[in-house]
């Protein structure tokens, strides 16, 4: 048994390194120019100009909200700016069409208004859980919210009303600005976004098999593709239908070539992990076949060509007899290659792809989830108390207290706190050069064209943010938001500082008070939701281990659970970026904690890797051609390793402590039983199939025992 093998942790690619934090290094890194960046901030510039223009023609009150909203639906895709200004306007259209009912019953009864009010701040906190698209219920609930509280400020009912319906042309020709602006200058085709994403990972996959055909081992991008997964490509996908109709058509073919182009770089990655011993003659021949026919599919797709099922490709050649890891990894590829070759056949989808799932309007555990009803109620608890003090205070001008809490409240202390520095950050920036745009610039201003060459250098400065990652992204936002608010105070040059004094108040005490309420209503901290999301991702890949090869369900099975854990995965690295804004870590151990989770996730990273080749084996052999005691001590290994997972699980989030089953044993006797039923074995292809199977099992068992030793196992 080949106890000591070589083990190889995959690193996370969103890892930030541990040393210590530099704000310079952030920054250059969050600000650096990549490709569409500068084209997509000049189009925000464009807009905010076209739309500062027409709100001072036609003199639309509030100007500096239809600036702002530019700001907010700009995105790189085109189609994805269409489908959030869309959004955005039916959901805007329909809290109004709500607050304005329930108004014309609470307008006078200040009780009523505060109940209705604390009502739907709660509805807006509930949606943005329990829809599936979180941001347009949280909309409507927003909107509705704020709207009641008109009457505090604007107490005749005729001016409230129409200072209500007045937000819908205010932000809806700074979305139709947006949108047009995004299909009409210099568009992104997402149809072209996806296919270089597509070919990115086919030429990762090509590069490590030509690597790895050579005896070369270098860094290469397979690895990260693969932690990746596919949520960008089926956004891209969803843009391009968006955008071309047409591709609907083609939807089946499209989404089982994302999966399968996955599952080879997946497969790439693995490679890399394996020892780096030199491959025979004949697997440096199938090496070689699979990179010219990765190129070859690679350049079917830069050219728009369909693979015909007679066009020359790889004919799977016979596993190896010998207990070399190669084999079985190579047959997997050869067979993905395969599938995709079909897939871009014209006969179009694969039958090995995994369906998409259908979704509805509300998340599967919308009205079962206890933890979805505590944030709407300590959600709703910082809104009023905001409301509460703003009217205690009589200072109508911090109503962004209540905006604050509401934006700002998040589903963990983390992410809370993480949002509210980024909100801060942005408005105390644009607040700055908004002050230093009144200080020097305004006074000498005389016509439009200066004030909209001054709004057009802070919209790009904010654009540039905005288009950033999200760990900065928000604070762009906020910094066009309180730029705005000091440069366009009307229809003529002014410079009152009292509106951005007032507005940073209320940010300061909305940020304060939903920090306070989240930090002991209910705490969910992301310190501790971290490990669970982590432990959630190896209980699916003890599930990943059950799967039976000879179920014909196995392959869609397999591919559904296989993206489940990837977004565990991710969820597992965000939650630990956002605990590290969490109050209350004053020694470090939080750090420490995040640490030792993104080496456990690495470790874990590689085991999964094993797990999917091992899975996705090709072809599985009947159950019938392996001896009954065989086929029996490779079910109990399988049970063991999924046993072993559940375990780790349970000590990553303390909720137990069981003994670890012991793999090497159970390895020893799988390979003893396999000693000596193999050579009753008539197939040939049969017992290479369990030999490269037990190969992969001496990778798999030391990458566990590296993922136990994270947790003292």
């Amino acid at each position: 048994m080949a106890g000591a093998a070589q083990t190889v942790s995959l690193p996370l690619p969103a890892h930030v390194p541990v040393e210590r934090f530099s704000v310079l290094d952030f920054l250059r890194k969050e600000l650096a120019p990549f490709p569409g960046r500068a084209i997509a901030t000049f189009r925000v510039v464009v807009e905010a100009a076209v739309v500062l223009a027409l709100c001072m023609a036609l003199q639309i009150p509030d100007p500096h909200l239809s600036v702002w909203i530019v700001t907010r639906v700009a995105m790189e895709d085109s189609s994805q700016s269409l489908l959030a200004g869309v959004l955005v306007l039916v959901a805007l259209t329909i809290g109004i069409a709500v607050a304005l009912i329930l108004m014309t019953f609470a307008m006078d009864q200040p009780w009523l208004r505060f109940c209705l009010m604390a009502a739907l701040a709660g509805l807006a906190f509930f949606l943005r859980q329990a829809f599936v698209v979180g941001f347009f219920g949280f909309v409507i609930g927003l909107i509705a919210t704020l709207i009641m509280t008109v009457p505090d400020f604007i107490p005749i009912p005729e001016l409230a009303v129409r200072a209500s319906l007045w937000l819908w042309p205010v932000f809806g020709i700074g979305i139709a600005a947006a949108v047009a602006g995004n299909l009409l200058i210099a568009p992104t085709n997402p149809e072209t976004l996806l296919r270089d994403e597509i070919e990115t990972r086919m030429r990762a996959a090509e590069d490590v098999l030509a690597r790895r055909r050579d005896g070369r081992r270098e860094p290469s991008t397979a690895a990260r593709l693969a932690e990746a997964g596919i949520t960008r490509l089926l956004m891209l996908l969803k843009s391009a239908e968006i955008a071309h109709p047409s591709l609907k058509t083609r939807h089946s073919q499209q989404s089982a070539l994302i999966t399968l182009v996955d599952r080879l770089v997946s497969g790439a990655a693995l490679l890399e992990l394996l020892p780096g011993t030199a491959p025979h003659a004949e697997e440096r021949e199938r090496l070689q076949r699979l990179a010219e026919s990765c190129a070859a599919v690679r350049h079917a797709l830069a050219d728009g060509r369909t693979l015909e099922p007679g066009q020359p490709g790889i004919e799977p050649l016979p596993p190896l007899r010998g207990a070399s890891t190669l084999a079985p990894v190579l047959s997997e590829l050869e067979h993905v290659v395969d599938l995709i070759r079909q897939a871009l056949g014209p006969e179009g989808a694969s039958a090995d792809a995994a369906a998409p799932p259908r979704v509805g309007l509300f998340v599967a555990d919308a009205f079962t989830n206890p933890e979805y009803v505590r944030y709407a109620l300590k959600g709703t608890l910082a809104v009023m108390i905001c409301y509460v003090l703003q009217n205690a205070v009589d200072w109508p001008g911090i109503r962004t207290c209540l905006i604050t809490c509401m934006i700002v409240g998040l589903a963990n202390e983390g992410a809370t706190i993480q949002k509210g520095t980024l909100r801060v950050t942005g408005a105390v920036v644009g607040a700055a050069l908004g002050f230093a745009a009144i200080m020097f610039l305004i006074p000498g201003m005389e016509s439009i064209t200066s004030l909209t060459l001054l709004v057009a250098a802070g919209s790009a400065v904010a654009a540039w943010v905005v288009l950033g990652s999200p760990r900065i992204a928000y604070a762009g936002v906020q910094l066009a938001f309180a730029f705005y608010v000091c440069v366009i105070q009307g229809w003529e040059p002014t410079w009152h500082f009292d509106t951005i004094r007032d507005r940073l108040v209320g940010i300061f005490l909305g940020n304060a008070i939903i920090t306070l309420v989240f930090h002991y209503v209910w705490p969910v901290r992301a310190s501790a939701a971290m490990w669970t999301s982590f432990g959630s991702a190896l209980r699916t890949m003890a599930r990943l281990t059950t799967i039976s090869g000879n179920d014909e369900r196995a392959p869609v099975a397999t591919d559904g659970l296989r993206q489940q854990v990837t977004r565990q995965f991710a969820t597992a690295q965000q939650l630990a970026d956002q605990a590290a804004f969490e109050l209350g870590d004053s020694g470090g151990e939080g750090r420490v904690a995040r640490e030792r989770l993104q080496q456990a996730a690495a470790d874990a990273q590689s085991v999964f890797l094993t797990q999917l080749a091992i899975a996705h084996e090709w072809p599985p052999p009947a159950a019938s051609a392996l001896p009954d005691t065989l086929a029996a001590e490779l079910r109990r290994f399988d049970a063991d390793v999924a046993n072993s997972l559940d375990v780790i699980a349970e000590r990553s989030e303390r909720t137990a402590n069981r003994v670890m089953p012991n793999l090497r044993a159970a390895l020893a006797a799988v390979t003893a039983v396999t000693d000596v039923s193999l050579p009753g074995v008539e197939s040939s292809e049969v017992a290479a199939h369990v030999e490269g199977r037990l190969a992969l099992y001496r990778e798999l068992v030391p990458r566990i025992e590296r993922v136990a030793l994270d947790f003292g196992a």
